[in-house]
């Protein structure tokens, strides 16, 4: 299963997610370019020295896009 960055909505860092499923792709004015969501399921991550956030929820996410923030994630 290919692996993609998203940030997590509890502790708000970057982290891996795994993609489940892929929707249709779809042009998004706002950035001139197509995006394609899907369903994710967050990865267990280090939030700070010896501490882990235990969210691993599956959350609807861009899984593909034409543009990508400095951090390197799909918006």
């Amino acid at each position: 299963m290919p692996e993609i960055f998203v940030y997590c909505k509890t502790c708000g860092k970057k982290v891996k997610a795994v993609v489940l499923t892929v929707h249709e792709k779809e042009y998004d004015e706002s950035i001139k370019g197509y995006r394609r969501t899907g369903m994710v399921r967050v990865l267990e991550h280090n939030i700070g020295f010896r501490k882990t956030c235990s969210d691993t929820s599956q959350i609807k996410a861009i899984v593909s896009s034409d543009s990508k923030d400095e951090n390197g994630v799909f918006n």
